[in-house]
């Protein structure tokens, strides 16, 4: 308290401090002055949040580029699709980055607000912690807002379009490249081996090629050179021989041999599937591709489904048993010549499978309804992290008076892995039905949002007493 004291009387003041003096009769004082620190306080939070949206951003898709680099170094794609599946992976990849930047960026802005003692001269002032906390809660509750709306208007056809994009392209087959000493199958019926290839003149050197064609005579070509020539960007090739021989048996007389010369001899690979189809639609969507009103009469929809499936099982089960009475029934009443264990054994077998059959269709219907209800409780309960992360990020950063970024990015990023493998238990959990949905969703946001509230209410409890202690 004698820094901050000391600070004050000479004159080295906060800048929310230097801007609240109002002249007499123009305005509340304590009302302006509040403004003014509000606004202060979240213009800390600014640039560390987007600071912390930008490098997040940029190691997820350096993530998607490792995903996938095998498809762009395999197939023949224009620089606007790869542009497109970029953009389309930044769907899911803000979902996640905003809540973690308020994480980030709430650690960076108390801890800077600490180390420069800004926060003590606050509480001298009579300024609560929680006070304090309180705009960058109502900004996180805005962006919370926007990521309902983002998770369920954006998010759904941004992964579904990515869904359709990847499959048109992994449909597609990889470019086909002549290589060198190896034998080629990727050509249908055809086995082609070159000697070496000349890539500048796209020339090819001592070329053998086999037919594979079971309805047709065995059949060896052989040239000392060729041509490559590729047409329809790519999605048709044209290997012109040169100088050659095509050497062939008889498939009915195995001792006849054929040889046939010629001066040049053309193969023709029309549509060779390396050119993207683009599709408008790709079918069914899954259950990340749908919002949570669709998915919630799906999940209605599967209730009653269940339930007939439900009652078919009750009712299965009843015949399975009144039938297996009357076969025990008969079984002692019958005489002991007649008396047919196999018979009996194999209706019994008959029955169970019809009640497990039930069964599983029944706990399937139920499997769908949990994933879909997971699915519908993480569309809100990720965008509520960005409330429980200011109230566990602000008292965590207030305790940083040392380390500066580093310390405070290692921190977040550690809460919010502890945060994202929570809720990714949870939502295993949660589809298998060892858990609610919603407690597997919500659950982490439960434990961490009330550590960071008892943090914030102890803060200011300690401040109390160490105030009532100076003042003694």
């Amino acid at each position: 308290m004698f820094h901050c004291q000391e600070r004050l009387h000479s004159g080295c003041l906060p800048p929310w401090v230097g801007s609240a003096r109002i002249p007499p009769g123009l305005g509340d004082p304590v009302g302006e002055r509040m403004t003014i620190l509000d606004r202060y306080i979240l213009r800390k939070h600014v640039g560390p949040f987007f600071f912390a949206v930008t490098t997040i951003t940029f190691f997820f898709v350096m993530r998607v580029l490792v995903d996938f680099l095998d498809l762009f170094a395999t197939r023949d794609l224009d620089f606007l699709t790869i542009l497109e599946m970029f953009a389309l992976s930044l769907g899911w990849i803000f979902a996640l980055t905003f809540p973690m930047a308020v994480l980030v960026a709430v650690v960076m802005a108390f801890g800077r607000l600490s180390q420069d003692s800004e926060l003590d001269a606050m509480h001298a002032g009579g300024i609560s912690f929680g006070r304090v906390v309180a705009p960058v809660g109502l900004a996180s509750i805005v962006l919370t807002v926007g990521l309902f709306y983002y998770n369920n208007a954006v998010l759904p056809d941004a992964n579904h379009r990515l869904k359709i994009l990847r499959s048109d392209i992994q449909k597609t087959r990889p470019t086909i490249a002549i290589r060198e000493g190896v034998f080629m199958d990727e050509f249908d019926g055809y086995r082609i081996l070159v000697d070496e290839i000349d890539d500048e003149n796209s020339i090819i050197h001592d070329v053998t090629i086999y037919v594979l064609d079971p309805r047709e005579a065995t059949r060896t070509i052989h040239a000392p050179w060729g041509e490559l020539l590729q047409g329809d960007g790519g999605n048709s090739l044209v290997i012109r021989l040169h100088e050659g021989e095509i050497h062939e048996v008889d498939k009915d007389d195995q001792s006849s041999y054929f040889l046939l010369n010629f001066e040049t001899h053309d193969l023709i690979f029309d549509d060779l599937g390396t050119k993207l189809e683009r599709r408008l639609e790709g079918g069914t969507r899954g259950d990340r591709e749908l919002p949570a009103a669709e998915m919630l009469a799906l999940t209605r929809a599967l209730e009653v489904e269940r339930a007939a499936y439900s009652d078919s099982l009750v009712a299965d089960a009843s015949r399975a048993m009144a039938d297996l009475r009357g076969q025990v029934r008969a079984l002692l009443e019958a005489d002991p010549e007649d008396l047919k264990p196999a018979e009996f054994l194999s209706r019994a077998r008959v029955q169970l499978r019809k009640v497990r059959s039930s069964e599983r269709r029944s706990a399937g219907k139920q499997r769908d309804i949990n994933r879909y209800w997971v699915e519908i409780h993480k569309k809100y309960a990720f965008p509520v992290a960005c409330v429980v992360f200011v109230l566990l990020g602000a008292p965590l950063g207030a305790q940083m008076r040392r380390g500066g970024a580093g310390a405070g990015g290692f921190v977040s990023f550690l809460f919010f892995l502890i945060y994202y493998m929570a809720s990714l238990g949870g939502e295993k959990l949660g589809d298998r039905g060892f858990l609610s949905p919603a407690l597997g969703m919500w659950g982490i946001n439960l434990v961490l949002g009330a550590c960071g509230l008892l943090l914030v209410l102890r803060r200011d409890r300690g401040l109390h007493f160490r105030r009532a202690r100076t003042a003694s």
